[in-house]
């Protein structure tokens, strides 16, 4: 039976969970990570060129469980870059890239709805106070997916998932949908925020999750990104803050409705 006017929506929108899952993919068919310097009979895959260093000493400066990268100084440092090659120069540069997302844990609840107007809620929890971030080391790219389907009953009704608007207090629309950057319509969100600065992590909410007061959702979607700008790879964290807006109709059937938020993160070396 439909909801009317009289019915009470019971707890229509209790609780998000952000659950992560990470898929790396190699962009360059029979490419190598951290390609090395090599020739048929030598090959350097880290090496210290400067007044004296050393790579890895577990003799004078380590233990039993501990070793050491040492260096008094350095020829050249900064980024260079090719069409094809990254070169990062500095005080003993690792080699090892790596892709990692964390969900900070953080919940949103709704409590109950009132079909004459939105919800809206910020999932932030952990020292970041945001929703999940990434950090990566010499990728070349990356993409978050969201994956899930818009909150869904115990029956089975799930809510609409909005194109890219405005939320609204009409009785007679049904939306859900979130943004990653701050809004005043409600005031609820951040913006990205790179780590140790813009120069290093280049993370950035993807197009249609961008706009301040507007929010959309589509299962599949590209929400973050990393700019993949040749002469800045991805380099350090980039922490993002999910906002979302939910809201039934008059008519949307009364139920407790739920939202396991499962993203995905896809990186290219």
């Amino acid at each position: 039976m439909r909801g009317n006017k009289n019915k009470i929506f019971r707890a229509a929108y209790n609780q998000l969970i952000l659950v992560l899952s990470i898929i790396l993919v190699l962009s360059l068919p029979g490419g190598v990570l951290a390609q090395t310097s090599e020739s048929s009979n030598y090959k350097i895959q880290e090496y210290y060129f400067g007044t004296g260093g050393q790579v890895q000493d577990c003799a004078t400066e380590g233990s039993a469980n501990y070793c050491a990268n040492l260096s008094a100084g350095g020829l050249g440092v900064g980024r260079s870059s090719s069409a094809n090659y990254d070169l990062e120069a500095g005080f003993v540069t690792q080699n090892e890239v790596f892709l990692e997302m964390v969900v900070t844990g953080a919940t949103v609840n709704f409590g109950t709805f009132d079909y004459n107007s939105y919800s809206s809620g910020a999932a932030q929890a952990g020292g970041c106070n945001c929703s999940f971030y990434i950090r990566t080391y010499l990728s070349n790219n990356y993409v978050v997916l969201t994956a899930s389907q818009p909150p869904t009953s115990e029956n089975g009704d799930v809510l609409d998932a909005m194109p890219l608007g405005a939320p609204s207090n009409n009785a007679q629309d049904e939306q859900f949908g979130f943004n990653l950057v701050a809004n005043s319509t409600p005031n609820i969100g951040a913006n990205r925020v790179n780590q140790p600065d813009d120069s290093f992590a280049d993370g950035e909410a993807a197009t249609g999750y961008n706009v301040p007061d507007q929010f959309k959702y589509g299962v599949g979607d590209t929400i973050a990104r990393s700019q993949a700008n040749p002469n800045n790879p991805a380099i350090g964290v980039t922490e993002y803050t999910i906002s979302y807006i939910a809201k039934p109709a008059i008519n949307t059937p009364a139920g407790l409705y739920q939202m396991n938020h499962d993203l995905i993160a896809v990186a290219t070396f």
